[in-house]
């Protein structure tokens, strides 16, 4: 159990300081950059987009070492035995779409619990940022009502 605590801690600070530094690129650097305001807006969505998924992907490196490496547990239901059933198996997990096809036993399932609740928290950063950009960049439509 010790072992998956620490896996999942790990993971955590990982993904938040990941995400913390992408967002504090794109707030530095998107608003100077020479282009339209609705690419700007596409190219804060499309690279918060990859940040999931790269974010994703970490959690799915760790599901298939705890499963196939340290045996903290095994994956029930739909047969889990290539890299994107991991993959699948994570995205599912970080969105909060919920179980399935795959669940967890063992101390997988803390780790599972984990990234529920870190994807929530990043997906809602994401979207708090995303918003903030639109307040800043979004063209302003002037009023012509009278």
């Amino acid at each position: 159990m010790g072992i998956a605590i620490t896996l999942a801690l790990v993971l955590v600070v990982l993904t938040f300081g990941f995400h913390s530094r992408v967002m504090v690129w794109l707030g530095g650097r998107v608003p100077s950059m020479r282009m339209a305001l609705d690419k700007k807006l596409l190219l804060i969505v499309v690279v918060l987009y990859v940040a999931h998924v790269v974010e994703i992907a970490a959690y799915a490196v760790v599901y298939l070492l705890a499963d196939e490496v340290l045996g903290l547990g095994t994956f029930q239901g739909q047969e889990v035995s290539h890299p994107m059933s991991y993959l699948y198996y994570s995205g599912v997990v970080y969105t909060s779409l919920g179980f399935g096809d795959i669940f967890p036993e063992g101390h997988i399932r803390f780790i599972t619990a984990m990234e529920a609740l870190n994807g929530l928290m990043l997906i809602t950063w994401s979207a708090s940022f995303t918003f903030l950009a639109m307040g800043r960049l979004w063209p302003r439509w002037e009023n012509t009502e009278t």
